[in-house]
């Protein structure tokens, strides 16, 4: 998966915004520089709260029986729609250069929804900012 932060989306419409003769037309791909596997995702942010990710595989229907139906809807469009994506063209024709990972940006996001009180992190602060 490509999480891509706000900032970096942002930098992308400034750059075509300031070569429109390179991008009338043209479609760009504007996500971090390296996609992650829901894996990588979980075991990063488990040990952003200090704990250990543990994780097993499960059939879809078995996973969604156990999860609420948003949360079974959330996950489903996550994993159907996980392409990886190549940022080579933004970078050459726009200039385009992510400046935040997938993991920073995720990061960020659940640090805002924890302040928003949109996620309860059961009392568990996010320990540190990824690389």
């Amino acid at each position: 998966m490509h999480h891509v932060h706000a900032d970096d989306v942002a930098q992308a419409f400034q750059r075509a915004l300031d070569r429109p003769g390179a991008c009338v037309g043209n479609s760009y791909h504007v996500v971090s520089e390296k996609a992650l596997t829901l894996r990588g995702i979980a075991t990063a942010a488990a040990a952003w709260f200090g704990q250990e990710a543990h994780l097993r595989f499960l059939p879809f229907e078995e996973f969604r029986s156990s999860t609420s139906p948003g949360n079974a809807e959330a996950s489903y469009d996550h994993i159907s729609r996980s392409p990886s994506m190549s940022i080579a063209k933004a970078q050459r024709e726009l200039g385009y250069s992510p400046r935040k990972t997938s993991l920073q940006a995720i990061a960020e996001g659940l640090q805002w929804l924890i302040s928003d009180g949109q996620l309860d992190a059961g009392g568990r602060e996010l320990r540190t900012a990824p690389a």
